[in-house]
């Protein structure tokens, strides 16, 4: 009994005195602004030893593009979403869109993927439990996106009017 109230009182000793021992160590001296404004500017330099610099981007949108998002809950919606990460990763008109890849499982006929960017369906399929089928599947969603993304872009570049704007045009 004695030495489980000589450890509770040690834990209690240490929880409540590290605070106190911390506050009482002596603050460091403060630097000058100039000295701050430069450790600043080293962290957010564009460039270092470790790598090239970050290309800014032609027309000065800070719009991120170029990410899949992962929205599947089974393992062969999880397996199709790998698989078409893989093989869309050096697609250069995938790798430059916004996608979100979806699943809405059902315990009788598989699941139902579909892949969308904003408000705009490119694939949809019906995948079966079976892992196998999802990597075939996966291949010809990247070509039926590849596509669609192509026919957008195109469709886009013929059609401008100043009147609407990029989501009201299709």
């Amino acid at each position: 009994m004695n030495a489980l109230r000589t450890t509770a009182l040690m834990a209690l000793s240490a929880v409540f005195l590290m605070p106190i021992a911390w506050a009482e160590t002596p603050n460091l001296a403060p630097t000058d602004g100039a000295q701050e404004q430069a450790d600043i500017d080293a962290i957010n330099q564009l460039d270092s030893p470790d790598g090239p610099a970050i290309q800014q981007r032609p027309n000065g949108s800070s719009e991120l593009t170029g990410v899949l998002v992962d929205r599947t809950i089974t393992m062969a919606g999880k397996t199709f979403y790998r698989a078409f990460s893989q093989l869309a990763m050096g697609n250069p008109l995938i790798g430059n869109a916004t996608l979100t890849i979806h699943e809405r499982p059902d315990a009788r006929w598989g699941s139902q993927v579909w892949i969308m960017e904003a408000n705009r369906m490119y694939f949809r399929t019906q995948l079966s439990p079976k892992i196998s089928e999802a990597d075939r599947a996966a291949g010809e969603a990247v070509q039926i996106v590849e596509e669609a993304l192509l026919q957008r872009q195109l469709s886009s570049a013929m059609s401008s009017d100043q009147d609407l704007g990029s989501e009201e045009l299709n």
